[in-house]
């Protein structure tokens, strides 16, 4: 993959974030309207059910009240009506008593029409069942709406996710999680187009003659802008680098780095996670140490890297005058060879 696809990848990648995100935004736009609407419809049915008891209480009260007047009033005109049947059959003495059976006597009202309500009942039942059935609908658009933005969400997590397994952490971020899969990635980049410090470590392979004195080497690959190159380090340099880095700046002690391990240092699945940890390691120690630095900030360059880390620089080569003693040289030679012949070529990563 050459630079240009990688950033035609990266700005496809924000552009769907940003598209996402619009997505969101109408959406919790739209759930927040519908909650308004449930609420206010929640209210309306609170209020119609409290209005609905009062006016039961009421229209209780009432009937009670003409129940207890309907039986007084019986009661005393079963009194009335039996005083006129006692007057009417005494006859004469009806006179006496100053009661006069010719004047016309008061007419019994006739009894009240009971008021049928059940019409005006049946319609508030009707109203009540679908201001229900609006509710249920509500609440299944709501649960619709929340499963919804819980997938956009996981989705939007999702290509965060592959956005920082893609470019490596962000500057002025803590990722405390690393990224699992690490094919391509982008060591650092930041708002104000600062050049890209690319890292990568590859592969690890191992090295030496016998178990005892075997051990892994860590290939690196380091680009900025045009210039590439491979350095080729082991455990031991890592651990020695972020000893001296970390008195220097103690926040690197809050970096995740890789601990020693003394047993089953060689098995390929703890090699594979080590190498992810160094690899999250590095870049997160460029994206803090190049803001550090005016002149790295500015315009990068192998010679500027190399100048403020020189971990990522070939090791310095031994003086040629320096003399040997015969056996030692044979000694040498005879490693040598010895690597060459039994050890395979290994193929070395040259860049996307």
């Amino acid at each position: 993959m050459s630079t240009e696809e990688l950033k035609q990848a990266v700005v496809a990648m924000m552009l769907r974030k940003d598209e996402v995100e619009n997505q969101n935004k109408s959406l919790r736009a739209m759930y927040d309207q519908e909650c308004e609407i449930s609420t206010g419809l929640r209210m309306e049915i609170e209020e119609m059910k409290r209005d609905a008891l009062r006016r039961q209480d009421v229209d209780r009260g009432r009937i009670q009240a003409l129940t207890r007047e309907n039986e007084l009033l019986k009661h005393q005109l079963k009194k009335y009506v039996s005083a006129v049947q006692m007057l009417r059959n005494e006859g004469a003495n009806a006179e006496g008593l100053g009661i006069h059976l010719d004047e016309p006597q008061p007419q019994v009202p006739p009894p009240k029409q009971n008021i049928d309500y059940s019409y005006e009942a049946s319609q508030y039942e009707r109203k009540l069942i679908q201001v229900a059935e609006m509710h249920g609908e509500l609440m299944e658009f709501n649960e619709m709406l929340h499963r919804d933005l819980n997938r956009k969400d996981a989705l939007l997590r999702a290509l965060k996710q592959e956005l920082v397994d893609l470019r490596g952490p962000l500057p002025g971020t803590n990722h405390t999680s690393q990224p699992l899969d690490d094919n391509i990635s982008l060591a650092s980049s930041d708002s104000n187009n600062r050049p890209l410090i690319n890292i990568w470590i590859p592969s690890a392979f191992l090295k030496g003659i016998s178990s005892s004195d075997s051990h892994h080497v860590y290939q690196i690959y380091v680009r900025i802008r045009d210039e590439e190159w491979n350095v080729y380090r082991r455990y031991a340099q890592f651990y020695n680098m972020h000893s001296k880095l970390k008195k220097k700046h103690p926040i690197l002690n809050s970096f995740e780095f890789p601990p020693k391990k003394a047993l089953r240092n060689k098995e390929n699945r703890f090699v594979e996670d080590r190498r992810k940890k160094l690899q999250h390691y590095l870049r997160r120690l460029i994206n803090y140490i190049v803001p550090l630095n005016q002149e790295l900030a500015g315009s990068a360059c192998r010679e500027k890297l190399l100048a403020y880390i020189p971990f990522f620089g070939d090791p310095p080569q031994p003086d040629k005058k320096r003399k040997m003693s015969a056996k030692r040289k044979s000694i040498q030679n005879m490693l040598s060879s010895n690597q060459d012949e039994e050890e395979p070529d290994v193929p070395h990563y040259q860049g996307l």
